[in-house]
């Protein structure tokens, strides 16, 4: 359930910053040009679709993750706990993560040593929000880290693909 009340809010948020883009953009248009106040709410609906699909499939996998660390390591942590973590971390990547791994390239460089950094700050980070949540030091420093490592490796495989696309 936290999961779809978190989906709704994002799309109403959006939904509302599109209407209020569209809206005005289009009162600057023609006469003749101009939509109906109608259409602008379905504009603005379809488009508020785009990044909320994204989010809830960034969302999912997060979740898949973590519910992956539990069950490997059987944690026994209640789904809601794995789906507010997951909504934590989402939030951290999208916000403080670009932010501490641009700091990071910068101060090491493009090196395979600026992975590991930022492998340790995340999961300190997801260590920080699985106490936050309500998780106990243990439960919450396993799913951090095997969470961390799961999006580690996935953004590896992801540069490697770039390359040998690049290559080709």
């Amino acid at each position: 359930m936290p999961i779809v009340q978190t989906l709704f809010i994002l799309y109403i948020v959006t939904f509302l910053l599109m209407f209020i883009f569209i809206y005005r953009s289009n009162r600057r248009e023609k006469e003749e040009e101009n939509m109906g106040l109608v259409m602008v709410t379905m504009v603005s609906a379809l488009l508020a679709l785009a990044p909320t699909v994204l989010f809830a499939i960034i969302l999912l996998a997060l979740v898949g993750s973590a519910n992956v660390v539990d069950t490997m390591f059987s944690l026994h942590i209640d789904i809601t706990d794995i789906i507010f973590f997951s909504i934590g971390v989402l939030i951290y990547l999208f916000t403080i993560d670009s932010i501490i791994e641009a700091i990071v390239k910068y101060l090491v460089g493009k090196t395979s040593f600026d992975h590991a950094i930022i492998l340790l700050t995340r999961v300190g980070a997801f260590y920080f929000i699985g106490l936050l949540i309500g998780l106990n030091q243990t439960n919450s420093i396993v799913v951090g880290g095997g969470v961390a490592l799961i999006i580690l490796v996935l953004e590896l495989l992801f540069k490697l693909r770039e390359n040998n696309r690049k290559e080709k």
